[in-house]
């Protein structure tokens, strides 16, 4: 354990070093800081991880949740819209396509504005789902 004196030592120490390294700047302060078995290529990595890591590990934490969003999102989907019978899929398909000649908001271009079985059928009402166009009870998301 340090006793105050070799704590106040090291203070004093640091504050020196410290002050020395923001007097000198360019080669002056690589021979410094090589002097003190530093080496400048090293620290400036050092540097510049400290900033990356936490934006590394935000962007990582970002894509685990939209990742376990995914697959809570994808487990409910037998038991919702497309366990519906045919009829009211095509129901909510009408109400899906009313609401884009009336707001141009989204196309069914992708399909030649047709759905031509009950396959095509359900693969539409999911991307809809999984966009959030509709809820899992078949009703238009504002």
């Amino acid at each position: 354990m340090e006793t105050d004196r070799e704590l106040s030592f090291r203070e004093e120490l640091l504050e020196e070093i410290q002050q020395e390294i923001l007097s000198l700047e360019g080669p002056a302060l690589d021979e410094y800081l090589l002097a003190l078995g530093m080496d400048p290529n090293d620290l400036l990595e050092s540097f510049d991880a400290v900033f990356q890591d936490p934006e590394i590990a935000a962007k990582r934490r970002k894509f685990a949740a939209a990742r376990q969003r995914s697959r809570e999102s994808q487990a409910p989907l037998s038991a919702s819209v497309l366990s519906f019978e045919p009829s009211k899929k095509r129901e909510i398909l009408a109400a899906l396509t009313k609401r884009v000649d009336v707001t141009g908001d989204m196309t069914i271009a992708a399909r030649n504005r047709r759905i031509e079985s009950d396959d095509d059928l359900d693969s539409f009402l999911e991307a809809c789902l999984r966009l959030g166009l509709i809820d899992e009870s078949g009703k238009l998301k504002e």
